[in-house]
């Protein structure tokens, strides 16, 4: 079975300010190249900018989950990484004492997440080629059930009580 989970990364003010800054000056420079010959050429590479500029603040995680490996990838087809459930010791709610100790200098943090503050995400921590990481992502309760369906002694779920 595989599962995959699409988190939208939240943009920040800034990002959404500079986006639209680089918007308008596309425009105005298309705008200004069709009354004067001279500029068509610094037009592109400012509509160039601004694509590459409006592309980048569009960023989407996916989380994947197929016959024992977890899988990370950006939208966009980059690949960010995957990991055998074997290498993995514990996969937890944020903050749960089972992966706390793991929070800690020298344990290497890779941040997952839409950074959205209403959205509670899970820590996966594991061990690869002697090296400790601590993944930060936000997973469904689908992605969870699959796979607690094989590895459920390494995954501890948020508790449902309010």
């Amino acid at each position: 079975m595989e599962v995959y989970v699409l988190v939208p990364v939240r943009k920040t003010v800034v990002a959404k300010v500079v986006g639209t800054l680089m918007l308008v000056l596309a425009v105005v420079s298309l705008l200004a190249a069709c009354l004067t010959s001279g500029i068509t050429l610094p037009v592109a590479l400012v509509c160039g900018i601004v694509w590459f500029v409006l592309m980048g603040n569009s960023k989407e995680f996916e989380y994947s989950y197929f016959d024992g490996e977890v899988r990370f990838a950006k939208v966009l087809n980059k690949n960010l990484g995957g990991y055998p459930m074997d290498d993995v010791i514990q996969i937890a709610p944020a903050g749960d004492r089972s992966v706390s100790q793991y929070e800690r200098e020298g344990v290497k943090v890779i941040d997952y997440t839409s950074h959205d503050k209403d959205t509670a995400y899970y820590d996966m921590v594991l061990k690869k080629e002697g090296e400790t990481l601590l993944i930060k992502f936000e997973p469904d309760d689908k992605y969870l059930e699959a796979v607690e369906f094989k590895y459920r002694q390494k995954v501890i779920r948020r508790s449902t009580q309010a």
